[in-house]
């Protein structure tokens, strides 16, 4: 599992933009799929929670404009990274991996903005020790 944990941050949506449930986080990690590695820094987050994948190598096809609940958790994570950026396009998962080529966040990403966050508690056997994996 990744180590990067949040803690519930009022929202218990596993929907796409908010929380990686440990499922996405299993699938993701035992069949990824395509990787594309991506130019993201803490500047491209906006303020919205929307921001432009950018491929760091040439890449056939458009990479999409996604979404994230939490964009200042995830300007806060990129600001520390010190390592690689990954676009899991099966999954809709950002995963960043740090110098020794170890998975240290995923983030889900949206295509859409996502509606409110839910609030109400969700099923306790969805989540590992009241918290989620990812934003």
């Amino acid at each position: 599992m990744l180590p990067h944990l949040v803690q519930n941050d009022g929202c218990t949506s596993y929907g796409p933009g908010h929380h990686v449930h440990w499922i996405h986080t299993k699938k993701c990690h035992q069949e990824p799929g395509q990787a594309v590695e991506l130019l993201l820094t803490s500047g491209d987050i906006g303020a919205d929670g929307w921001f432009r994948l950018r491929p760091a190598f040439d890449h056939a096809e458009e990479l999409p404009k996604v979404w994230t609940h939490a964009p200042a958790a995830l300007t806060e994570l990129l600001t520390v990274h010190r390592g690689r950026v990954f676009w899991l396009p099966r999954w809709h998962a950002l995963k960043l991996v740090d110098s020794a080529g170890r998975a240290t966040a995923l983030v889900n990403a949206g295509f859409e903005g996502g509606p409110l966050c839910a609030t109400t508690a969700p099923d306790p056997r969805r989540t590992v020790g009241g918290t989620s994996y990812g934003l």
